[in-house]
């Protein structure tokens, strides 16, 4: 994993990310340390506390769809990561400059395999 700094998490619209739903935990799990860098904190039958630096989700197997469920995280270096993500076959979006609260924020969006889109972001300087 590279040097990037995943900094916070939010939710997007109304997705909880104490619950972000899973069809199937091991997987998922799976998915979320090799790939995107997670490491699990706690783990039951039905969900999992994962987190990278200061961002922390928790996975959880229950009725909601994935596909509607998105998150937004704060990065240190959102170049940095989309490269990453790139060679590693996950295919994000191009980036892109965002107008949000007054803020520009260079971002890319990526989907998880179970349906969860991300949006990785970094605010820019002026």
């Amino acid at each position: 994993m590279s040097d990037v700094t995943f900094e916070k998490v939010s939710p997007i619209g109304d997705t909880n990310i104490r619950a972000l739903p899973v069809c199937a935990l091991g997987p998922a799990i799976a998915y979320y340390t090799r790939v995107l860098g997670f490491t699990v904190v706690v783990k039951t039958d039905k969900s999992a506390v994962l987190s990278r630096d200061s961002a922390e989700i928790v996975l959880e197997v229950n009725d909601a769809d994935p596909g509607q469920a998105s998150c937004y995280f704060a990065v240190s270096d959102v170049e940095a990561l989309h490269a990453e993500y790139s060679a590693m076959g996950i295919e994000p979006s191009p980036l892109r400059i965002d107008d949000y609260g007054g803020k520009r924020i260079q971002v890319f969006f990526a989907k998880e395999p179970y349906g969860v889109c991300f949006c990785f972001g970094q605010e820019i300087s002026e």
